[in-house]
C-alpha cells in the first residue's frame, strides 16, 4: 500500500512541477509581449512597469514576476487645483510595480481552488488606454489564447507518456 501511495505522490509532484513550468513560461511570455508590443506613449514608465503576473495554486501565490524594466526622468504630478506640473526627477518604476502587484494579489485572493495565472497591467488607467485603441495587454492576451490550449495539450501528453513508460 505504501508503494501505491508513493507512486501517486510522485506522479502528483511531477504533474505539479510540469504545470508550474508551463504556466510560468506563459506568464513570462505574456509580460514580455505586453511590454514590447505596447503601442502607447509611456512617459513615466509606470504602465509598462505595472505589467506582471502571479501564479496561484489553491489560493496561494507560488510564483510572480513584477520588476522595473522602464525608467523615466520625466514624472508628471498634479497640483491641488488639477493643473499639471512637470518635474524632472528619477522614476525607478516602483509605483508601477507596486500598483501591478497589488492588483494581482487582490485578484489572486479570489482564487481558492486549482491553478490560476493572472497577468495584469496594474495602473488604474490601463483600461482607458486600451479604449483609445492602444495595445497594453491585447497582444499578450491574443498570444495566450492561441498558445495555452496547445501547451496544455503538450503537457498532458508528456505527463501521460512519462507515466506509461514506467
Amino acid at each position: 500500500m505504501g508503494d501505491v501511495h508513493n507512486t501517486f505522490a510522485d506522479y502528483a509532484a511531477r504533474v505539479h512541477r510540469a504545470t508550474v513550468k508551463v504556466l510560468q513560461y506563459i506568464g513570462e511570455q505574456c509580460v514580455k509581449l505586453a511590454r514590447e508590443k505596447g503601442t502607447y506613449n509611456d512617459i513615466t514608465g509606470n504602465l509598462r512597469n505595472s505589467i506582471g503576473y502571479v501564479l496561484v495554486k489553491n489560493g496561494s501565490i507560488i510564483s510572480k514576476n513584477f520588476e522595473a524594466k522602464v525608467e523615466s526622468k520625466l514624472y508628471v504630478t498634479t497640483t491641488g487645483k488639477g493643473k499639471k506640473k512637470k518635474t524632472v526627477e528619477p522614476n525607478d518604476g516602483t509605483k508601477g510595480i507596486l500598483e501591478g502587484e497589488a492588483l494581482a494579489v487582490e485578484l489572486a485572493s479570489r482564487v481558492n481552488k486549482g491553478y490560476a495565472l493572472i497577468v495584469v497591467a496594474g495602473m488604474h488607467y490601463a483600461h482607458y488606454v486600451e479604449t483609445l485603441n492602444k495595445d497594453v495587454l491585447d497582444s499578450a492576451e491574443r498570444w495566450a489564447n492561441e498558445q495555452v490550449p496547445r501547451l496544455m495539450q503538450r503537457l498532458k501528453t508528456q505527463v501521460y507518456n512519462t507515466t506509461m513508460s514506467k
